[in-house]
């Protein structure tokens, strides 16, 4: 808002129930293509072309229907029902600054379930197996820190290069450029910090096999002074795309082909997807209170 306040709410037109964004971008003001309702962005309906047709309308109670929202460290957190509870936030990292540059945005659609694309980047247990010619000869075969806390997920993996630390004394040792930390925030967002750019990725469900995927980049604040180029930050998202993205795409699509054979009543997580136990577990309580 021209405030400086972040804001959500439901893309329908309050006349004809018609949506009154598309896509992304800026603008100053939310028109109604239908019949040009008008709404500010604060969500106040502003304008209705012959409004003598609507006798007794009360513009004030008329205004888009708001949500609950709130910013925190560079997300914007929303919850479409009620409140957002503030112990939800608790421990969430502050993940991004005014330091940092945007880089770019992908987007895709994947035919599999949203939560089948969302566990790809759970656990380690696949490295070996199914990223043997791209990200396995720089990583580690199924060695992965899991921290939970709250809804939420920290899982490390490790380059090879982390042996390097070894001899190093603990209270100078760097991670950076020695691990990928992806933070899983629940329900269907994922941050990868890599060594020189952080990621955000949303796994918005279209239908119950139908995922859009959307990708935003920026670029890692500066490491030891040195400030991180445009071009290092591409080579490090080409990188991460080459070495496992596509891969863990496919591998849930796979899936997705096999769920209506009803080969499986269940799918089976052991030890070693502790992070993808954690988020069903969580899941299964949020559905039982609807």
């Amino acid at each position: 808002g021209d405030d400086g306040k972040v804001r959500g709410f439901i893309n329908a037109c309050r006349h004809r129930g018609m949506q009154v964004a598309q896509g992304s971008g800026c603008a100053r003001s939310f028109v109604c293509p239908y019949h040009a309702w008008t709404y500010g962005l604060d969500g106040q309906l502003r304008h209705i072309p012959g409004q003598d047709g609507f006798p007794g309308i009360d513009m004030e109670s008329s205004g888009l229907v708001e949500v609950a929202v709130c910013e925190k460290g560079g997300l914007v957190y929303v919850n479409q029902n009620g409140a957002i509870d503030s112990s939800v936030l608790e421990g969430i990292p502050d993940f991004f600054d005014s330091e940092q540059d945007y880089l770019d945005c992908s987007e895709y659609t994947d035919e599999a379930n949203w939560k089948l694309i969302n566990e790809t980047t759970m656990e380690g247990y696949h490295i070996r197996s199914l990223h043997k010619q791209s990200f396995f000869p720089y990583g580690l075969d199924n060695i992965n820190v899991v921290e939970t806390f709250g809804g939420n997920s920290r899982i490390i993996f490790p380059f090879k290069r982390i042996e390097k630390l070894r001899n190093v004394a603990p209270e100078q040792r760097r991670l950076g450029g020695m691990v990928t930390a992806v933070y899983s925030l629940f329900p269907n967002v994922a941050v990868s910090v890599l060594s020189k750019h952080t990621t955000m990725t949303i796994f918005e469900p279209l239908s119950p096999t139908r995922t859009q995927i959307l990708i935003y980049r920026v670029i890692n604040k500066p490491a030891d002074g040195k400030a991180i180029s445009v071009e290092e930050a591409r080579r490090d998202a080409e990188f991460v795309k080459d070495t496992g993205f596509d891969e863990d795409r496919e591998a849930a699509c796979a899936i997705q082909d096999s769920l209506a054979s009803m080969a499986n009543e269940h799918l089976t997580f052991g030890y070693f997807e502790k992070a993808i136990t954690h988020f069903h577990q969580n899941l299964a309580e949020k559905l039982e209170r609807q």
